[in-house]
């Protein structure tokens, strides 16, 4: 009877194979005394409609989310650089027991340090170059910063053989070009470019310790370097955007765009998503046990010709956003987290493909309990180091032949009420 109301709750919406299995669940549904069956057969039902929409969204993380970056030079393949601004810059200092300040008329020993995770260091010799990319133009565009990075604007540049990469690095820059942002009242941003004879890969780590430019102003011994930390105060009516402008990075040349019909993407340096929206009928949630629940997924070669032997951690994460936020970059940023959305990880190579499983079972049986009204039953794609490799992953998406589209697998047993027989 179970199988039959069960199928009859689908088959308005969803297409469904369903294959009984033989294994026996045994001692877990009552008592003796109130319950004459004892046991229950596990069942697997694929959904193959559930799947309601799919899309692929960029642009994570976003501006301010991490300052742990990584400058990439690959060619074509991919071109990363990173953009500190220091908008505030000192033009006098107190000398010992002095009583008013002095101002500043030397710079000596500047330099900008920061540091570097030596577990993905280079294993070849990489040059850094920083550049002055400070400009009256709309800073914040590609268009505008890319042409600062040129011979004329360079402050300072050095060799690092593999040996020297430790984790903490100090790259000199112009004394002068410090001493007249202090004197003018200007603002000091430095944009960061990797150059190696071959492709390599610098992993900044700016949130723990964020990158900083030390200077000295005189030879008295007495008086201590300045240190600069990032601060950026454009916009102005906006402090908040501003700070995520302190150090950011930007993506000269190997960011992807939107994916070809049938596709949908996760990872890159696009920092790709893709968001996965659900039509489960109430009754099929509301009659049965759910055991596992596996998305179904048809991995296809990536698009990207970068690191496609990388191997990228892609696990997902349930939407949270209320259905009333119909935009999906909105919604895809709300997500579930804890315990209770747990789910396991897939590590992955961008040039692979073949049948995929994410299992949801946690987030399958949340969605039952809280129900439709307040939250969207929706998932999120996405990979750890989001927007830090340029490596990406494709899926079939629903617009793909019918054999490769996503499928929700359900193994469940009937939910039984208790009652004398």
């Amino acid at each position: 009877m179970h199988d039959r109301f069960l199928r009859g709750a689908l088959a308005a919406t969803l297409l469904v194979s369903a294959l009984a299995c033989t294994e026996q669940v045994a001692g877990s549904l009552g008592c003796p005394e109130l319950c004459s069956d004892q046991s229950a057969v596990l069942r697997d039902t694929v959904l193959t409609g559930a799947v309601v929409l799919d899309t692929a969204v960029f642009g994570f993380p976003q501006l301010g989310d991490t300052r742990d970056i990584a400058l990439f030079t690959m060619g074509d393949t991919a071109d990363v650089r990173l953009v500190a601004r220091f908008d505030t810059v000192p033009n006098t200092y107190r000398l010992g027991a002095a009583t008013v300040d002095s101002v500043i008329k030397r710079v000596d020993s500047a330099q900008l340090i920061f540091r570097i995770d030596t577990l993905v260091r280079p294993t070849v010799p990489v040059t850094i170059d920083a550049f002055d990319v400070d400009t009256t133009a709309a800073d914040t565009l590609l268009r505008a910063l890319l042409p600062l990075f040129r011979a004329d604007r360079l402050l300072g540049t050095r060799t690092f053989q593999p040996a020297e990469l430790k984790d903490t690095l100090r790259l000199v820059i112009s004394d002068s070009a410090v001493l007249r942002k202090s004197a003018s009242g200007g603002r000091l941003r430095i944009g960061l470019r990797l150059r190696s004879s071959q492709s390599a890969r610098l992993q900044i780590i700016g949130t723990a310790f964020a990158p900083r430019v030390r200077f000295r102003v005189s030879t008295d011994s007495t008086v201590r370097p300045d240190t600069l930390l990032p601060l950026s105060r454009t916009p102005l009516l906006d402090p908040s955007i501003a700070a995520g402008f302190g150090v950011f990075r930007i993506v000269a040349s190997g960011a992807l765009g939107l994916p070809p019909a049938g596709r949908i993407v996760v990872g890159g340096l696009s920092g790709a998503r893709s968001f996965l929206r659900f039509e489960i009928p109430p009754m099929v949630l509301d009659s049965v046990d759910i055991i596992r629940a596996s998305l179904v997924l048809a991995q296809l070669p990536s698009r990207s010709p970068g690191n496609r032997a990388d191997t990228l951690s892609l696990f997902a994460q349930a939407v949270v956003a209320s259905p009333t936020i119909t935009d999906v970059f909105t919604a895809a940023q709300f997500l579930g987290g804890g315990t209770a959305y747990i789910t396991d990880t897939l590590r992955l190579a961008p040039r692979d493909s073949g049948t995929r499983l994410v299992e949801l079972v946690n987030i399958v049986r949340l969605w039952r309990l809280v129900g439709t009204t307040n939250t969207s039953r929706a998932i999120v794609l996405r990979v750890t180091r989001e927007g830090d490799l340029p490596g990406e992953l494709n899926f079939a998406s629903i617009e793909a032949a019918p054999a490769l589209r996503p499928r929700l697998r359900l193994t469940y047993v009937p939910r039984r009420g208790f009652g004398l027989p």
